[in-house]
């Protein structure tokens, strides 16, 4: 099974630039509540929700899936509006999920645990999706300590992020970590590269890493939550006709032996 790369455009805080990033094929679009110079507020966060939704069905992407078995929404069916936190309380989570509309959460910092997240929306009948970032040294040479970091976040995580660490920073860093390394500690977890990525060094960072895809924030920006029409469109250029389409993977996604063949095709 061949997918299209995954990309999410993060720090987004214009309904323009949602907009855009989704006509172009973005599986996600990312809105950050930690604190950040890209932070929105739930009011803001809103519109860009509805911005999503509204380009979504121009493209004719159809109606929101319906959530699997399991209660979860399905990962591959985008566009999902996600929902960046760091280190905030579960119920402070679940309660913007709700308030806004979010498809998924993205978790950074060391609390709450992505099971407790997954816990709480259970509780309260919403199906987001949750996404844990792993913080990785821009000059990390272990892999032992990622895999055993990816081994505890994973029994309450749909999908995994690998970013660049900086103190006090929820992403959007702009600096770039040793790829190699989401490949060799994801195991046979679903992931995604972040940090430092564009137009310049998309297809490195995938070949690289492995990964389903990629997160890409300040790489396509004039400034701080600004995105630059010319670089996103560059950005996904590339893209145009790679793979089936997320579209067409079953609701559950691919199991481990589709994501080892994920991980050894991605091509650009």
């Amino acid at each position: 099974m061949t997918i299209e790369p995954l990309v999410k455009i993060c720090g987004l805080t214009r309904p323009e630039d949602v907009a855009l990033a989704v006509e172009l094929g973005a599986w996600a679009v990312g809105f950050v509540f930690a604190p950040s110079p890209r932070r929105v507020t739930g009011d803001v966060a809103r519109r860009l929700v509805l911005a999503a939704r509204d380009t979504a069905a121009r493209r004719g992407l159809g109606e929101e899936p319906a959530p699997g078995s399991d209660g979860r929404r399905p990962l591959l069916h985008g566009p999902l509006t996600v929902g960046v936190f760091g280190d905030s309380s579960a119920e402070a989570i679940v309660d913007m999920v709700d308030a806004v509309g979010l498809d998924a959460v993205q978790l950074h910092g060391s609390r709450p645990d992505a099971s407790v997240v997954r816990a709480a929306l259970a509780d309260r009948g919403l199906p987001a999706l949750v996404i844990r970032a792993i913080p990785v040294a821009a000059a990390e040479v272990s892999v032992t300590g990622v895999r055993e970091v990816v081994a505890a976040a994973r029994a309450g995580a749909d999908l995994i992020l690998f970013d660049t660490r900086a103190e006090g920073r929820w992403g959007g860093t702009g600096r770039t970590f040793p790829w190699e390394i989401a490949r060799e500690g994801a195991g046979d977890s679903p992931y995604l590269v972040a940090g430092g990525i564009g137009p310049h060094n998309l297809r490195e960072a995938l070949k690289a890493s492995g990964a389903w895809g990629a997160d890409v924030s300040s790489g396509v920006e004039r400034s701080p939550g600004i995105k630059d029409e010319a670089l996103l469109r560059a950005l996904f250029a590339p893209l145009a006709g790679v793979g089936a389409g997320i579209a067409g993977v079953p609701a559950g996604g691919p199991g481990p032996a589709e994501n080892q063949e994920r991980r050894e095709g991605t091509t650009i």
